[in-house]
């Protein structure tokens, strides 16, 4: 019989990674409103709340019934992934990260969500096999057409993810469109320099501008810093990493 091939392999853990995509989004957390976590634990605060007796006949079942969804949240794909990286250590003697790396590392790299349920489970990825979310690294603020003020925010998490391409999203403008060329200063996953150009034209909020790097085929872990030309004062934007694909079911 045949095993699973390296681009079999990547639409199965795709395909789990849109699951727990979807489970992030309608479960989501007890912080998260309109989640069904957050709906549960609303129940859950008000309930122990109540006077002693209501409390002793609603309270444990509240916590309960929280504890078990936010639980399926968690091991929903686990079994999956075991099974796979079981079904790869027997038919081709690697299991999922050394297999990945013989068939699909550089041309694909496995999504964020499946890197999450890995590491949950003990299934070791290497970072450089792994592409991160979506993760804002710097926020702009025009000062003048030359100049901003740039605050630093996240680096992606070498201990989890490689590197990523970037873009620039649109937060605000001072007039009807936003237009600035903007240079980005950052490291690679080896800690070398790198940067990159957006040319943003007349670009509406919430518009998303792909950083194009000055070095073919280099991407950023960290972005340093942060320049602008051609702006107007007040414009806004932030710099973040993009995902490498859409996962789908």
């Amino acid at each position: 019989m045949a095993a699973l091939t390296g681009a079999q392999l990547k639409t199965e853990l795709d395909n789990i990674a849109y699951q727990k995509s979807l489970l992030d989004t309608t479960i989501g957390a007890v912080g998260t409103a309109a989640t069904v976590l957050y709906a549960m634990q609303q129940l859950v605060d008000r309930v122990n709340g109540y006077d002693e007796v209501i409390q002793r006949d609603l309270a444990k079942p509240a916590s309960t019934v929280k504890d078990m969804m936010d639980a399926f949240k968690l091991s929903l794909d686990h079994k999956m992934l075991r099974a796979i990286d079981s079904h790869l250590r027997e038919e081709h003697g690697l299991g999922i990260d050394d297999y990945w790396t013989q068939e699909n590392y550089p041309d694909y790299r496995i999504a964020s969500q499946v890197a999450e349920l890995c590491r949950a489970i003990g299934i070791y990825l290497s970072p450089i096999n792994c592409f991160p979310p979506v993760t804002s690294m710097a926020t702009v603020v025009m000062t003048a057409a030359t100049t901003c003020t740039v605050t630093d925010v996240d680096a992606i998490d070498g201990n989890k993810y490689g590197p990523a391409d970037l873009e620039v999203e649109i937060t605000a403008k001072a007039g009807e469109s936003v237009s600035v060329t903007v240079t980005v200063i950052g490291t690679d996953e080896s800690g070398n320099a790198v940067t990159g150009t957006a040319s943003v034209v007349a670009q509406a909020v919430g518009a998303k501008i792909a950083v194009t790097p000055d070095q073919s085929g280099k991407r950023f872990q960290d972005v340093t810093n942060v320049t602008v030309a051609d702006g107007t004062a007040e414009d806004e934007f932030r710099v973040q990493s993009k995902v490498d694909r859409a996962v789908a079911a």
